[in-house]
């Protein structure tokens, strides 16, 4: 009787490494490409015009907000003022595993940023396709100094 529960859970710890291992591949393939990616998001999105940041989403993002979400999404951010830095990326291993299951690669980061008012945490979730980046989320945390 324990046989079988002993090859459930072997199947399932393979299953989980292999998911981690792919995770591991993701981030070590796309970290220097997301970071510069990143960065000229942020330098574009930080005029926070509307066309700016609509030009960085995926096309699913694009449909899911509407401009009013879009415009207030710009005001609560705009008192950062213009993206100056980002700091070391943390990357998100169960985004990129669960990834697998998509239908596109997805990435995810959060990152000390600094803008010309202030320092702010940023998580950036950033689908891949055909090698290039595209923003599927993002939000942005004002830190308290």
């Amino acid at each position: 009787m324990l046989k079988p529960l002993h090859v459930f859970i072997g199947f399932c710890l393979l299953v989980f490494g292999g998911l981690y291992y792919y995770a591991t591949e993701q981030d070590d393939k796309h970290s220097a490409q997301a970071r510069l990616y990143l960065e000229d998001a942020l330098s574009e999105i930080s005029s926070w015009q509307p066309e700016a940041l609509r030009h960085h989403l995926t096309p699913a993002a694009r449909e899911a907000v509407s401009n009013e979400q879009l415009y207030q999404v710009l005001e609560q951010y705009r008192p950062l003022g213009k993206f100056k830095s980002l700091h070391s990326l943390q990357f998100s291993t169960l985004t990129a595993a669960l990834s697998v299951f998509g239908e596109e690669k997805r990435l995810s980061y959060s990152f000390p940023a600094r803008f010309e008012n202030g320092e702010a945490l940023v998580t950036a979730t950033l689908a891949v396709h055909e090698g290039q980046f595209r923003l599927y989320n993002f939000s942005i945390r004002r830190s308290e100094s």
